[in-house]
């Protein structure tokens, strides 16, 4: 700050006493030293006003605002978190209704319900009436399976002996599992005029059903056993079979039908008539309708 250090128009005296004390002062240096020019430059810090020394304290740098974090859209956060909420309550709302159909057997016969797992006809124990024509044909004329031209009747037939109903050694393995009925129909299928034969024993329990149908597809290939037609044809024993044959079992029951084509010709394993009419009859009316309009009435 000495030297030669360029006046400051800011710090300069105003003129008056101050500044004759100044010049006072400045008079009185010695002779030769530097500076003399400066008037007011080399004062001592001790002389300036508090004013001054204030107004020359330096100023704090200024800090830098904190920044306000920013919080994701709460209307952002309620909406993913009532989705969840909704998702959750739909989940356990049709766990609730699965449990509840199974108990009460699906609630709706037509639907498609499974009466093995309302456990309405796992045996004659819990469904103890017996099949009657007018409950399986209600409609002497004609069976309608959902989705599809109804099939035509040509005739009906119920029997206490199983053994009716059937050919080679698969009569008597039904009576070993207690079969106590047989009810069948003659059809002829809106396709095709296949004749077909249609119906169901009613056996002792589900176990039984299953034993029968491990052993009823050794019989059918060996030519040991089989279903017979409705009417029954005539049967050379030489001749190899052209009738296609499908059955399922439900609960204590074994559902079945015998396809012949209009001109007894063979029945193609890939025929997709054949597969339509197993379709129809088997698994569509005879599982679906009948049998699950008989579970609910079980359980009702």
């Amino acid at each position: 700050m000495l030297y030669g250090t360029p006046q400051r128009r800011e710090h300069r005296a105003p003129g008056g006493a101050l500044a004759l004390f100044g010049s006072v002062i400045a008079a009185a240096r010695p002779p030769g030293r530097r500076g003399s020019s400066g008037a007011g430059q080399h004062r001592s810090r001790a002389a300036r006003s508090p004013d001054r020394q204030r107004s020359r304290a330096p100023r704090a740098p200024d800090r830098p605002r904190p920044r306000a974090v920013r919080e994701p859209p709460r209307t952002a956060q309620f909406l993913v978190r009532g989705l969840a909420a909704l998702i959750l309550l739909a989940l356990i709302s049709l766990t609730a209704f699965f449990v509840l159909a199974g108990r009460n057997g699906g609630g709706n016969a037509e639907a498609g319900a499974d009466p093995i797992a309302a456990g309405m006809l796992a045996s004659r124990t819990v469904d103890a009436a017996p099949l009657t024509v007018e409950e399986i044909f209600p409609d002497s004329g004609t069976v309608r399976p959902a989705g599809t031209n109804p099939y035509r009747i040509t005739l009906t037939h119920i029997d206490a002996d199983c053994r009716s109903a059937t050919s080679g050694d698969l009569g008597d393995l039904l009576v070993e599992h207690g079969c106590s009925q047989v009810v069948r129909a003659g059809l002829v299928a809106p396709y095709g005029d296949y004749r077909v034969t249609a119906g169901m024993f009613n056996l002792a329990d589900a176990a039984g059903a299953v034993d029968v149908d491990d052993v009823l597809r050794h019989l059918v290939e060996t030519g040991d056993g089989g279903l017979a037609t409705l009417p029954a044809g005539r049967h050379d024993p030489d001749a190899l079979p052209t009738a296609q044959v499908g059955w399922r079992t439900r609960g204590h029951y074994l559902l079945y039908c015998v396809i012949n084509r209009p001109d007894d010709s063979l029945v193609a394993a890939d025929d997709p008539y054949a597969a339509r009419i197993t379709d129809d009859l088997v698994d569509s009316y005879l599982g679906t309708t009948v049998l699950g309009r008989r579970a609910a009435d079980a359980g009702a």
